[in-house]
């Protein structure tokens, strides 16, 4: 069902659609509101990593399974990121302290809210909402602390089913070697094999899911015919082949380290963040202009049911007719 109204509304995708969202993009201003993303979401990354890392050392039965979905997705990012995310996780992990929890994830909330704040701000100016209609601020900081409460059960609720999946593939995967006896089992090798190329899948999934949860939630006004999922999954797959493209570029043409030495890890950090808001912030463009192009033949519809319905007659020219037909000698220019 899902996939169906996905292609559906792939059909309204097209040259002009996009060139809409090129000039929207540059005409809004988004690339600045996606630096103003990235600078709070630089701020809020080192608490929010705190905060999670922190909950994984008071759960060790999850922990082996986050950090590799965690790597996964990590992958993506050039490679100084990872150092320095890195470097601070296992500083972290080698000094697990509950009071570190406890302070890291009010700090994480407060800060990323404002990240959170300044991606509804942009949802708003994409979907041209008025000044008097916007949230005010104390509503909108509740909102922004609610969604970024809300996003972070969603990554962990995704993160438990992750972790119930792999523990089902490697208890089927063992299981299976009883019918092939051995030290090398096929089958068991061939079931890890194609979990971890479906964990990739799964991680896109949960990006797209948050990307989602923000359309849905982040604008003040949204119009109950604006999709969310075609913006959603074209945002996540343009995330994932971008931050692929920067990790190559950095690696093989970008000597930040060089050039600025330790604070170009953290100038990679803020280009890797301002183009994963920007990607973000143009799927939600794109789920504007396509829910425009489904309203334009709606809007033409309703046009020309108006240009074909009977215009109403003023009412002097309806008594000057009664007169005419009671008096048919009478002429037509007397208006008495």
């Amino acid at each position: 069902m899902l996939f169906h109204r996905f292609v559906r509304f792939l059909r309204h995708l097209n040259w002009a659609t996009l060139r809409e969202v090129i000039d929207s993009t540059l005409s809004q201003r988004l690339p600045g509101l996606a630096a103003e993303m990235a600078y709070n979401a630089l701020l809020a990354l080192f608490p929010a990593l705190m905060t999670v890392i922190s909950a994984i050392g008071l759960s060790q039965s999850l922990q082996a399974t986050l950090f590799n979905q965690a790597r996964l997705l990590g992958s993506l990012a050039p490679d100084e990121v990872r150092s320095l995310i890195g470097q601070l996780i296992a500083d972290i992990t080698t000094r697990p302290n509950r009071q570190l929890f406890s302070l890291s994830i009010i700090a994480a909330l407060w800060i990323f809210s404002g990240a959170v704040s300044a991606a509804m701000a942009a949802l708003d100016l994409i979907h041209r909402t008025p000044k008097n209609q916007t949230r005010p601020f104390w509503q909108s900081k509740l909102v922004s602390l609610g969604l970024t409460i809300g996003t972070i059960l969603l990554l962990a609720i995704a993160s438990f089913l992750v972790f119930i999946s792999d523990w089902l593939v490697r208890l089927i995967a063992n299981q299976s070697c009883l019918f092939e006896p051995g030290s090398e089992c096929q089958i068991r090798v061939s079931l890890l094999n194609l979990w971890q190329l479906g964990r990739w899948p799964i991680a896109l999934t949960i990006v797209c899911a948050s990307f989602a949860f923000l359309y849905r939630f982040g604008p003040s006004r949204p119009h109950p015919l604006t999709p969310i999922l075609p913006g959603a999954i074209l945002a996540a797959l343009s995330w994932a082949g971008l931050s692929g493209l920067f990790r190559l570029y950095v690696a093989h043409f970008g000597n930040y380290n060089r050039i600025y030495g330790t604070i170009g890890t953290i100038i990679i950090l803020q280009l890797w963040l301002y183009l994963s808001s920007l990607v973000m912030l143009m799927g939600a463009q794109i789920n504007v202009a396509i829910g425009k192009s489904i309203q334009r033949p709606q809007r033409l519809r309703k046009t020309q049911l108006l240009d074909l319905a009977p215009s109403p007659q003023p009412l002097n020219d309806t008594r000057n007719n009664r007169e005419q037909d009671q008096n048919p000698d009478r002429p037509t220019w007397d208006k008495r």
